[in-house]
């Protein structure tokens, strides 16, 4: 349920009852004892990324859809074996991976500075372990998709660097494509075929590289980051253990702190939430002899809710008493942080902001509605005829922007179908080399480059190598 239809349900008859709702002692009781469980599941199977047991396991299954995903796609390939495509279906893990890399390649793939076009001492600190969390296009969550996309589009690649935003373009060589690659005739399947390229490039990238994941090896592989972790690389301040924030948690991200461990993180997260929303309908249908309809454990419940908060703070409490301990003990705070459950305190904060807008929300919004109709009462005709003048300013201003977006996605479209077809016919083998030829000028004009650079006809060619 919204927050929007909780403020609704909030105005209904049974407001008081429903927003005052409270928990008696053995609704507490239960909450504290399926959080504490779940702390201790969380300390003894969960701990850190490199020892977790239940890490382990989710890490083989992170490995079995890799290999899974792998082969749903060659099935699906279109494409055939002179074109890219392995003869025969992949099936080790280090094959799967490799042809996922193949397959969906990306222009901000970088693993070094030296891969980029960058000055001196920018990204020094970039390496394979940490490259996947630096490039924000590799981010498992709408930041990394929106930059994934634009990265495709302008052959850029996007970086976080001591707490900057940079932008950069890749070192091409000859084998290595200096156009953005797109596949899609207009606007709309460009951004399709991108988003798919997204996708696949994450899951080639879920368990680590085809070159860290070769038989014989025994680590576990640099993976994705956990959604919205890239945020923490915009906190470059502080002084911990001589390393800013952001630096500390790129030193936890290095550690194992990926993807495939924020999964097993969830794991203690979710299995308490849920015997909280079992036992709570039982209690409902069998003690408080209520409807089946009133006893599902919807968001609407007040107890229900509180029980929730209740269960995450103590899972909360426990695990970050045995991450003091670990920290304290090893006298390192990326130790200690490594301990944390991040899932669970995120949890626990978005169920108590949650909390807040539904029972403080209405207060605030009646404050508001008050305070404007009290200001109406004050204000003379003048002025309410300069405040509806405002708003119909504003009205028509949204009108000019949203003309201006249509204008500017249609010209958009247009400039990318005229590119997709000059780069199609400028490596169309069955054209003419003067065909060619010319559609190569013209894909170079549509690209922007001086003119003076651009080579019209063989003669020039020849100047060019002689």
């Amino acid at each position: 349920m919204s927050n929007e239809n909780l403020r609704i349900a909030v105005q209904s008859e049974d407001r008081e009852a429903w927003a005052h709702a409270k928990c008696d002692k053995y609704d507490y009781m239960i909450a504290a004892f399926c959080g504490g469980a779940a702390g201790l599941i969380d300390v003894f199977f969960v701990g850190d990324p490199l020892s977790s047991k239940l890490g382990k396991s989710v890490d083989n299954a992170a490995d079995g859809f890799v290999k899974k995903a792998a082969q749903l796609f060659w099935k699906g390939d279109g494409r055939t074996s002179a074109q890219g495509k392995p003869k025969k279906m992949p099936e080790s893990l280090t094959q799967c991976i490799s042809y996922l890399e193949q397959a969906f390649p990306v222009n901000y793939d970088a693993r070094y500075a030296k891969d980029l076009n960058v000055t001196a001492g920018t990204l020094g600190g970039m390496r394979p372990l940490n490259h996947h969390l630096l490039s924000l296009a590799h981010s498992p969550d709408p930041i990394g998709l929106i930059f994934s996309i634009i990265d495709q589009f302008t052959g850029y690649a996007t970086f976080v660097d001591k707490g900057k935003l940079i932008r950069v373009r890749p070192v091409t060589t000859g084998s290595k494509q200096t156009l953005p690659y797109l596949q899609g005739s207009d606007l709309k399947s460009m951004l399709f075929c991108g988003f798919v390229n997204w996708v696949g490039h994450l899951i080639s990238d879920l368990v680590g590289s085809s070159s860290t994941r070769q038989p014989g090896k025994t680590g576990r592989g640099a993976g994705i980051p956990i959604p919205f972790y890239e945020l923490f690389l915009a906190c470059d301040f502080g002084d911990l253990d001589g390393n800013t924030f952001a630096e500390t948690m790129i030193k936890v991200f290095e550690e194992g702190y990926d993807f495939r461990f924020g999964v097993t993180m969830a794991i203690p997260v979710v299995l308490e939430e849920l015997i909280i929303r079992v036992i709570w309908t039982i209690r409902q249908k069998f003690l408080r002899k209520k409807s089946w309809s009133e006893s599902f454990p919807s968001a609407k419940h007040a107890d229900l809710r509180i029980m929730l908060i209740v269960g995450n703070a103590t899972l909360c409490a426990v695990d970050g008493v045995d991450a003091a301990v670990h920290g304290f003990m090893k006298q390192n705070v990326v130790t200690f942080i490594c301990h944390l459950n991040l899932i669970g305190w995120a949890r626990l904060v978005t169920l108590v902001l949650k909390e807040l807008v539904i029972r403080v929300g209405p207060v605030v919004n009646r404050v508001i509605d008050e305070f404007w109709k009290q200001m109406e009462e004050h204000m003379t005709p003048a002025e309410k005829a300069r405040v509806q003048a405002f708003w119909k300013r504003l009205a028509e201003y949204d009108e000019h922007l949203e003309a201006c977006f249509a204008l500017f996605v249609a010209q958009a479209e247009e400039e990318y179908r005229e590119l997709y077809v000059e780069i199609n016919e400028t490596f169309n083998e069955s054209e003419s080399a003067e065909c060619q030829a010319e559609h190569s000028t013209r894909l170079a004009e549509l690209c922007g480059v001086e003119d003076d650079k651009i080579i019209r006809n063989l003669d020039q060619l020849f100047d060019l190598f002689s």
